[in-house]
């Protein structure tokens, strides 16, 4: 069976994203950017594209226009693992989304890898696709009680761990 991952992007690979958001909105090039990819997504992503797997990502864009959110995107160097086909930028994540991407392909081999349980977990499950979920640790405290358990649901720490279970997802 293929593997199969699409990634959130905020909070998900890279962190700042508040911060990033309003600058990019604003326009402004001082003060710079801040965040960059968080600790263990340039490993996992490149053990992926090592293994020569398509990788998606899907990212809610509201804020900003699609020019500024690839700038977003492109001042971490995304472009390394994702080819701007790959790249899906929505107004909300649904069911359907998570469909359409993963169509043609056998839903048991699809992995969301995404931090939030409303956007990323839930409408990937609701697709039938897998979801591994990595909260943001203050988030993890406040809300993961709230999270069901679901077999399709794998819950991790850090994005790094990705690589402790790659090889039998």
């Amino acid at each position: 069976m293929g593997k199969f991952f699409i990634f959130d992007f905020d909070d998900t690979l890279a962190g700042f994203s508040v911060y990033n958001t309003w600058l990019y909105r604003t326009g402004w090039s001082f003060p710079p950017p801040l965040g960059n990819l968080l600790p263990g997504s340039e490993e996992v992503l490149g053990r992926i594209r090592a293994d020569r797997i398509p990788l998606h990502m899907l990212t809610i864009n509201i804020v900003l226009n699609d020019e500024m959110k690839w700038r977003k995107l492109n001042r971490l160097g995304i472009t390394r693992w994702f080819d701007e086909r790959h790249v899906h930028m929505v107004r909300r994540k649904t069911p359907d989304v998570f469909k359409q991407i993963c169509r043609g392909r056998d839903p048991k081999g699809c992995y969301m890898v995404g931090n939030s349980y409303m956007h990323d977990i839930r409408p990937s499950l609701e697709a039938g696709i897998n979801a591994i979920y990595i909260p943001r640790p203050h988030i993890k405290r406040l809300y993961d009680s709230f999270i069901p358990d679901h077999p399709r649901l794998i819950r991790l720490k850090r994005i790094s761990q990705i690589l402790d279970i790659y090889d039998d997802l």
